[in-house]
């Protein structure tokens, strides 16, 4: 069971935000008078989450497991066992994968969220395009699907 619980909670890793490792060799810029006014989005808003799921999807996809290990809920950080047992899911989700991120879409319900985000790597698994949910907790956004 506890296993299961360890594949069901990592399956959002390769799947989340539009990145891409390409680089076109040509930098955007962004007007100062927009950066300026810019206001950073609130917390618990969707655009903090997409902002949060696409860092844990690129800390998974560098292995990164102590940074990724963060994002989790301390509920689904009981269940996994710990940051070893996240470690070696890790290992083995990265193997022979290159995540390809294309997008993400999220719908928050008050303290809790769906993401849904898309990975164009072939060999990401079917069940990457399933819901993950996510819970608003102590400030912030965190994976919470175990």
């Amino acid at each position: 069971m506890k296993q299961a619980a360890i594949i069901s909670a990592f399956l959002l890793i390769g799947s989340v935000s539009g990145c891409s490792s390409a680089d076109t060799g040509t930098k955007a810029e962004i007007p100062a008078a927009t950066s300026a006014t810019s206001a950073a989005p609130a917390p618990n808003s969707k655009e903090a989450l997409e902002t949060r799921a696409h860092q844990l999807d690129l800390l998974a996809t560098n292995g990164d497991a102590a940074a990724a290990w963060e994002f989790y809920s301390q509920r689904c950080k009981n269940i996994i066992g710990g940051l070893d047992s996240y470690k070696l899911f890790l290992d083995q989700w990265r193997k022979g994968r290159n995540p390809q991120y294309g997008g993400v879409t999220v719908k928050v319900n008050g303290s809790s969220a769906q993401v849904v985000s898309v990975d164009n790597d072939p060999n990401a698994p079917a069940s990457s395009m399933q819901p993950r949910t996510w819970t608003f907790i102590d400030g912030q956004w965190q994976f919470d699907n175990c």
